[in-house]
Protein backbone atom coordinates (compact mmCIF):
# COMPACT_ATOMS: atom_id res chain seq x y z
CA UNK A 1 0.00 0.00 0.00
CA UNK A 2 1.22 3.49 -0.75
CA UNK A 3 2.37 5.59 2.22
CA UNK A 4 0.23 8.53 3.38
CA UNK A 5 0.57 11.68 1.32
CA UNK A 6 3.15 14.11 2.71
CA UNK A 7 2.02 17.51 3.81
CA UNK A 8 2.49 19.88 0.82
CA UNK A 9 5.20 22.47 1.28
CA UNK A 10 5.50 25.83 -0.47
CA UNK A 11 7.65 25.83 -3.55
CA UNK A 12 7.99 27.27 -7.05
CA UNK A 13 5.37 24.88 -8.42
CA UNK A 14 2.97 25.14 -5.51
CA UNK A 15 -0.35 26.61 -6.75
CA UNK A 16 -1.25 29.87 -5.09
CA UNK A 17 -4.47 31.64 -4.26
CA UNK A 18 -5.15 35.29 -4.85
CA UNK A 19 -5.19 37.48 -1.76
CA UNK A 20 -7.23 40.57 -1.21
CA UNK A 21 -5.27 43.82 -1.08
CA UNK A 22 -7.00 44.85 2.16
CA UNK A 23 -5.53 42.33 4.58
CA UNK A 24 -4.10 39.26 2.90
CA UNK A 25 -7.22 37.09 3.26
CA UNK A 26 -7.79 34.34 0.73
CA UNK A 27 -10.13 35.62 -1.96
CA UNK A 28 -10.26 32.59 -4.25
CA UNK A 29 -8.44 30.23 -6.56
CA UNK A 30 -6.53 31.51 -9.56
CA UNK A 31 -6.75 30.01 -13.05
CA UNK A 32 -5.24 26.50 -12.88
CA UNK A 33 -1.56 25.94 -13.61
CA UNK A 34 -1.38 22.22 -12.74
CA UNK A 35 -4.36 20.09 -13.76
CA UNK A 36 -5.00 16.47 -12.82
CA UNK A 37 -7.42 14.24 -14.72
CA UNK A 38 -8.89 11.02 -13.32
CA UNK A 39 -8.76 8.25 -15.95
CA UNK A 40 -10.14 4.74 -15.42
CA UNK A 41 -10.22 3.18 -18.88
CA UNK A 42 -13.95 3.85 -19.29
CA UNK A 43 -15.55 6.37 -21.67
CA UNK A 44 -16.14 8.75 -18.75
CA UNK A 45 -12.38 8.93 -18.20
CA UNK A 46 -11.87 9.93 -21.82
CA UNK A 47 -14.57 12.59 -21.39
CA UNK A 48 -12.53 13.96 -18.49
CA UNK A 49 -9.34 14.00 -20.57
CA UNK A 50 -11.05 15.98 -23.33
CA UNK A 51 -12.29 18.54 -20.79
CA UNK A 52 -8.93 18.71 -19.02
CA UNK A 53 -7.15 19.22 -22.33
CA UNK A 54 -9.59 21.98 -23.29
CA UNK A 55 -8.94 23.86 -20.04
CA UNK A 56 -5.18 23.24 -20.19
CA UNK A 57 -4.89 24.58 -23.74
CA UNK A 58 -6.92 27.66 -22.85
CA UNK A 59 -4.99 28.45 -19.66
CA UNK A 60 -1.53 27.15 -20.56
CA UNK A 61 -1.66 24.68 -17.64
CA UNK A 62 0.30 21.45 -17.31
CA UNK A 63 -1.84 18.32 -17.65
CA UNK A 64 -1.41 15.04 -15.73
CA UNK A 65 -3.49 11.91 -16.36
CA UNK A 66 -4.02 9.88 -13.18
CA UNK A 67 -5.08 6.25 -12.82
CA UNK A 68 -5.74 4.57 -9.48
CA UNK A 69 -5.75 0.78 -9.31
CA UNK A 70 -7.29 -0.70 -6.19
CA UNK A 71 -4.95 -2.45 -3.80
CA UNK A 72 -6.34 -4.74 -1.06
CA UNK A 73 -5.61 -4.31 2.62
CA UNK A 74 -4.45 -7.93 2.74
CA UNK A 75 -2.46 -9.39 -0.21
CA UNK A 76 -4.54 -11.93 -2.11
CA UNK A 77 -3.97 -14.03 -5.20
CA UNK A 78 -5.36 -12.61 -8.41
CA UNK A 79 -7.24 -14.73 -10.98
CA UNK A 80 -5.16 -16.29 -13.72
CA UNK A 81 -1.93 -15.90 -11.80
CA UNK A 82 -1.79 -12.13 -12.53
CA UNK A 83 0.39 -10.09 -10.18
CA UNK A 84 -0.27 -6.70 -8.64
CA UNK A 85 2.70 -5.43 -10.60
CA UNK A 86 0.95 -6.53 -13.78
CA UNK A 87 -2.13 -4.54 -12.75
CA UNK A 88 0.00 -1.43 -12.37
CA UNK A 89 1.53 -2.06 -15.79
CA UNK A 90 -1.95 -2.41 -17.28
CA UNK A 91 -3.00 0.90 -15.76
CA UNK A 92 0.14 2.58 -17.07
CA UNK A 93 -0.42 1.17 -20.57
CA UNK A 94 -4.04 2.38 -20.51
CA UNK A 95 -2.87 5.88 -19.52
CA UNK A 96 -0.23 5.90 -22.25
CA UNK A 97 -2.79 4.93 -24.91
CA UNK A 98 -5.22 7.58 -23.65
CA UNK A 99 -2.50 10.21 -23.60
CA UNK A 100 -1.30 9.36 -27.11
CA UNK A 101 -4.80 9.56 -28.56
CA UNK A 102 -6.19 12.56 -26.67
CA UNK A 103 -3.49 14.54 -24.83
CA UNK A 104 0.00 13.99 -26.30
CA UNK A 105 1.69 16.53 -24.02
CA UNK A 106 0.28 15.18 -20.75
CA UNK A 107 2.23 13.45 -18.01
CA UNK A 108 0.93 10.17 -16.58
CA UNK A 109 0.79 8.91 -12.99
CA UNK A 110 -0.36 5.57 -11.56
CA UNK A 111 -1.31 5.29 -7.89
CA UNK A 112 -2.30 2.21 -5.89
CA UNK A 113 -4.76 2.53 -3.02
CA UNK A 114 -7.55 0.63 -1.30
CA UNK A 115 -9.92 3.50 -2.17
CA UNK A 116 -9.98 5.23 -5.55
CA UNK A 117 -10.93 8.63 -4.11
CA UNK A 118 -8.09 8.48 -1.60
CA UNK A 119 -5.60 7.57 -4.30
CA UNK A 120 -6.72 10.56 -6.36
CA UNK A 121 -6.43 12.87 -3.35
CA UNK A 122 -2.93 11.55 -2.67
CA UNK A 123 -1.75 12.42 -6.19
CA UNK A 124 -3.49 15.81 -6.13
CA UNK A 125 -1.70 16.69 -2.89
CA UNK A 126 1.70 15.22 -3.77
CA UNK A 127 1.74 16.71 -7.28
CA UNK A 128 0.25 20.04 -6.16
CA UNK A 129 -2.65 19.95 -8.61
CA UNK A 130 -4.87 23.05 -8.42
CA UNK A 131 -7.73 21.49 -10.42
CA UNK A 132 -8.96 17.90 -10.71
CA UNK A 133 -11.13 16.86 -13.65
CA UNK A 134 -13.38 13.78 -13.56
CA UNK A 135 -15.98 12.24 -15.84
CA UNK A 136 -19.64 11.63 -15.06
CA UNK A 137 -21.15 8.40 -13.72
CA UNK A 138 -21.31 5.51 -16.17
CA UNK A 139 -25.13 5.62 -16.20
CA UNK A 140 -25.35 9.36 -16.83
CA UNK A 141 -27.53 10.49 -19.70
CA UNK A 142 -25.47 11.52 -22.72
CA UNK A 143 -24.75 15.25 -22.59
CA UNK A 144 -25.47 15.61 -18.87
CA UNK A 145 -23.35 15.82 -15.75
CA UNK A 146 -23.77 13.26 -12.97
CA UNK A 147 -21.34 12.49 -10.17
CA UNK A 148 -20.06 8.95 -9.90
CA UNK A 149 -19.41 7.18 -6.60
CA UNK A 150 -15.68 7.94 -6.35
CA UNK A 151 -16.20 11.61 -7.23
CA UNK A 152 -18.99 11.89 -4.65
CA UNK A 153 -16.74 10.38 -1.97
CA UNK A 154 -13.94 12.72 -3.02
CA UNK A 155 -15.94 15.93 -2.67
CA UNK A 156 -15.64 16.31 1.11
CA UNK A 157 -11.91 15.52 1.07
CA UNK A 158 -10.56 17.33 -1.99
CA UNK A 159 -8.74 20.59 -1.32
CA UNK A 160 -8.83 22.05 -4.84
CA UNK A 161 -11.63 22.80 -7.33
CA UNK A 162 -13.28 19.87 -9.11
CA UNK A 163 -14.49 19.93 -12.72
CA UNK A 164 -16.96 17.34 -14.04
CA UNK A 165 -17.32 16.54 -17.74
CA UNK A 166 -20.76 15.63 -19.10
CA UNK A 167 -21.28 12.10 -20.39
CA UNK A 168 -20.16 11.63 -24.03
CA UNK A 169 -18.16 14.88 -23.88
CA UNK A 170 -15.46 13.21 -25.99
CA UNK A 171 -17.77 13.12 -29.00
CA UNK A 172 -16.56 15.42 -31.80
CA UNK A 173 -18.25 18.80 -31.42
CA UNK A 174 -17.15 22.42 -31.34
CA UNK A 175 -15.91 22.83 -27.75
CA UNK A 176 -14.75 26.27 -26.64
CA UNK A 177 -14.20 28.23 -23.46
CA UNK A 178 -15.12 31.59 -24.92
CA UNK A 179 -17.99 32.08 -22.44
CA UNK A 180 -17.93 31.10 -18.78
CA UNK A 181 -21.03 31.04 -16.59
CA UNK A 182 -21.21 31.70 -12.84
CA UNK A 183 -24.03 31.21 -10.35
CA UNK A 184 -23.99 34.12 -7.87
CA UNK A 185 -26.15 34.78 -4.79
CA UNK A 186 -24.00 37.22 -2.81
CA UNK A 187 -22.62 34.59 -0.42
CA UNK A 188 -18.87 34.14 0.26
CA UNK A 189 -19.09 30.77 -1.52
CA UNK A 190 -20.45 32.33 -4.70
CA UNK A 191 -17.82 35.08 -4.46
CA UNK A 192 -15.13 32.38 -4.47
CA UNK A 193 -16.73 30.94 -7.61
CA UNK A 194 -16.82 34.39 -9.22
CA UNK A 195 -13.15 35.00 -8.35
CA UNK A 196 -12.05 31.78 -10.05
CA UNK A 197 -14.28 32.35 -13.07
CA UNK A 198 -12.84 35.87 -13.49
CA UNK A 199 -9.29 34.52 -13.26
CA UNK A 200 -9.96 31.84 -15.89
CA UNK A 201 -11.74 34.33 -18.14
CA UNK A 202 -8.90 36.84 -17.92
CA UNK A 203 -6.39 34.10 -18.79
CA UNK A 204 -8.36 32.65 -21.69
CA UNK A 205 -9.94 35.83 -23.07
CA UNK A 206 -13.43 34.49 -22.37
CA UNK A 207 -16.51 36.54 -21.57
CA UNK A 208 -18.31 36.09 -18.26
CA UNK A 209 -22.04 35.37 -17.82
CA UNK A 210 -23.18 35.93 -14.20
CA UNK A 211 -26.65 34.70 -13.27
CA UNK A 212 -28.82 34.93 -10.16
CA UNK A 213 -32.41 33.90 -9.53
CA UNK A 214 -35.30 35.73 -7.88
CA UNK A 215 -37.94 33.58 -6.24
CA UNK A 216 -41.18 34.21 -8.14
CA UNK A 217 -43.32 33.39 -5.10
CA UNK A 218 -43.49 34.70 -1.58
CA UNK A 219 -41.84 31.71 0.07
CA UNK A 220 -40.57 32.32 3.58
CA UNK A 221 -42.13 35.76 3.67
CA UNK A 222 -39.72 37.21 1.10
CA UNK A 223 -40.99 39.75 -1.36
CA UNK A 224 -40.88 38.83 -5.03
CA UNK A 225 -38.18 41.39 -5.79
CA UNK A 226 -35.76 39.78 -3.35
CA UNK A 227 -33.17 37.12 -3.98
CA UNK A 228 -33.98 34.01 -1.99
CA UNK A 229 -30.95 32.86 0.00
CA UNK A 230 -30.66 30.34 2.79
CA UNK A 231 -32.00 32.26 5.76
CA UNK A 232 -31.53 35.77 4.32
CA UNK A 233 -32.39 37.98 1.38
CA UNK A 234 -30.82 40.58 -0.84
CA UNK A 235 -32.40 42.93 -3.36
CA UNK A 236 -31.64 42.78 -7.06
CA UNK A 237 -29.77 46.09 -6.99
CA UNK A 238 -27.70 44.99 -4.01
CA UNK A 239 -26.82 41.76 -5.80
CA UNK A 240 -25.69 43.51 -8.98
CA UNK A 241 -23.68 45.98 -6.90
CA UNK A 242 -22.02 43.05 -5.09
CA UNK A 243 -20.97 41.52 -8.41
CA UNK A 244 -19.64 44.86 -9.63
CA UNK A 245 -17.64 45.34 -6.40
CA UNK A 246 -16.17 41.85 -6.71
CA UNK A 247 -15.14 42.51 -10.29
CA UNK A 248 -13.64 45.89 -9.42
CA UNK A 249 -11.61 44.28 -6.60
CA UNK A 250 -9.81 41.97 -9.02
CA UNK A 251 -6.94 42.84 -11.31
CA UNK A 252 -9.00 41.48 -14.19
CA UNK A 253 -11.97 43.84 -13.96
CA UNK A 254 -11.76 44.40 -17.72
CA UNK A 255 -13.21 40.95 -18.44
CA UNK A 256 -16.37 41.36 -20.59
CA UNK A 257 -19.19 40.58 -18.17
CA UNK A 258 -22.94 40.25 -18.52
CA UNK A 259 -24.89 40.25 -15.23
CA UNK A 260 -28.50 39.08 -15.27
CA UNK A 261 -30.97 38.54 -12.44
CA UNK A 262 -33.86 36.35 -13.57
CA UNK A 263 -37.15 35.31 -12.03
CA UNK A 264 -37.40 31.58 -11.32
CA UNK A 265 -35.81 28.68 -9.52
CA UNK A 266 -31.98 28.82 -9.45
CA UNK A 267 -31.65 25.39 -11.09
CA UNK A 268 -33.92 26.49 -13.95
CA UNK A 269 -31.98 29.71 -14.47
CA UNK A 270 -28.61 27.94 -14.43
CA UNK A 271 -29.86 25.10 -16.64
CA UNK A 272 -30.76 27.67 -19.29
CA UNK A 273 -27.32 29.25 -18.85
CA UNK A 274 -25.67 25.89 -19.61
CA UNK A 275 -26.86 26.22 -23.21
CA UNK A 276 -24.96 29.49 -23.58
CA UNK A 277 -21.57 28.75 -21.97
CA UNK A 278 -18.69 26.29 -22.23
CA UNK A 279 -18.19 26.01 -18.47
CA UNK A 280 -20.38 26.66 -15.42
CA UNK A 281 -18.62 27.63 -12.17
CA UNK A 282 -20.42 27.11 -8.85
CA UNK A 283 -19.56 27.66 -5.21
CA UNK A 284 -19.94 25.09 -2.46
CA UNK A 285 -22.86 24.96 -0.05
CA UNK A 286 -22.87 26.98 3.16
CA UNK A 287 -22.62 23.82 5.27
CA UNK A 288 -19.39 22.48 3.78
CA UNK A 289 -16.17 22.65 5.78
CA UNK A 290 -13.87 25.58 4.94
CA UNK A 291 -11.50 24.53 2.18
CA UNK A 292 -13.73 21.61 1.16
CA UNK A 293 -16.69 21.04 -1.13
CA UNK A 294 -20.24 19.99 -0.31
CA UNK A 295 -22.75 21.32 -2.86
CA UNK A 296 -25.88 23.00 -1.54
CA UNK A 297 -29.34 22.45 -2.96
CA UNK A 298 -28.68 24.35 -6.18
CA UNK A 299 -25.28 22.70 -6.65
CA UNK A 300 -26.74 19.21 -6.16
CA UNK A 301 -29.42 19.99 -8.69
CA UNK A 302 -26.92 21.21 -11.27
CA UNK A 303 -24.80 18.08 -10.78
CA UNK A 304 -27.78 16.21 -12.23
CA UNK A 305 -29.14 18.74 -14.73
CA UNK A 306 -26.15 20.55 -16.24
CA UNK A 307 -25.54 20.07 -19.95
CA UNK A 308 -22.12 21.71 -19.92
CA UNK A 309 -19.02 21.03 -17.79
CA UNK A 310 -19.39 22.11 -14.17
CA UNK A 311 -16.56 23.37 -11.95
CA UNK A 312 -17.18 23.39 -8.18
CA UNK A 313 -15.04 25.64 -5.98
CA UNK A 314 -14.17 24.79 -2.35
CA UNK A 315 -15.72 26.90 0.36
CA UNK A 316 -13.32 29.77 1.14
CA UNK A 317 -11.23 29.39 4.29
CA UNK A 318 -11.97 33.01 5.19
CA UNK A 319 -14.58 35.41 3.77
CA UNK A 320 -12.96 37.82 1.29
CA UNK A 321 -12.45 41.30 2.70
CA UNK A 322 -14.59 43.78 0.74
CA UNK A 323 -14.74 47.52 0.73
CA UNK A 324 -17.84 48.96 2.43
Amino acid sequence: MSPPAPTPTPGPNRPSRRRSPEGGQISGWSAPKLIGVAVDGNPSGRDAVVLGSLIARATGAELMLIAVHEEPLIPIALPGGMSWTALEQQARAMLAETRDSLAPDARIMVQADVLVWRGLRHVVRHEHRDLLVVGSAQKAQAGRVRLGRSASDLLEHLECPLAIAPSAFQQPTDKRLDRIGVGFDGSPESRAALDLAVSIASTTGAALEVRSAIDDGVAGGLKTEQIALEGSSITERQLISAVERDLAATSASGVPTNIEVEVGMPTDVLSDLCDEVGLLVLGSGHSSRPGRMQPGGTGRGMLRLATCPVLVVPRPAAPPARSP
